[in-house]
């Protein structure tokens, strides 16, 4: 039984990283469309003043967020090969998996990482000193912002499995 009850939690934590890749790199590929879209729509109908936040916005999102981004992806992904090796070299020790999953602590290292992304997208995209058209333009950043908030939340479910 105390195996089996390993070869969950593996299961499980190989599906928690592999799933957090996939998510940052699909946010990644869509930010990178986004700032063009944003970009378009805001020199289309925004006033100037409008269009400088935007484009103050616009550099906060390529230098910071997107940098961040492309790290926490590295990050991860590291992790994951980490798990991997660390998994299929201790295989035949069930209570060693079971100390190097424990070691690796895989749901604190993920959300630590979103939370980071969360915090400059926050900053970036929260701010309540935009105008409303403003916010309109930026609601794509909002929903990243909340599907990043949404996966920490999950992964908590997974966290004292």
């Amino acid at each position: 039984m105390e195996k089996l009850k390993i070869l969950e939690k593996v299961l499980i934590y190989d599906r928690l990283l592999r799933f957090t890749i996939d998510l940052l790199s699909g946010i990644r590929s869509e930010v990178k469309a986004d700032l063009e879209e944003v970009r378009i729509l805001s020199e289309s109908f925004l006033k100037n003043e409008e269009k400088r936040e935007i484009r103050e916005f616009l550099r906060h999102v390529n230098s910071e967020f997107l940098t961040e981004l492309n790290d926490v992806l590295e990050r991860i992904y590291d992790q994951y090969e980490l798990f991997n090796f660390d998994i299929t070299f201790l295989s035949g020790i069930p209570e060693e998996v079971e100390r190097e999953i424990s070691r690796l602590n895989i749901v604190e290292v993920i959300n630590g990482e979103l939370e980071k992304l969360r915090s400059l997208l926050e900053k970036a995209c929260c701010d309540n000193s935009y105008g409303e058209n403003s916010r309109a333009v930026l609601a794509p950043f909002l929903v990243y912002c909340r599907l990043i908030n949404h996966a920490i939340e999950f992964n908590k479910k997974f966290e004292n499995f």
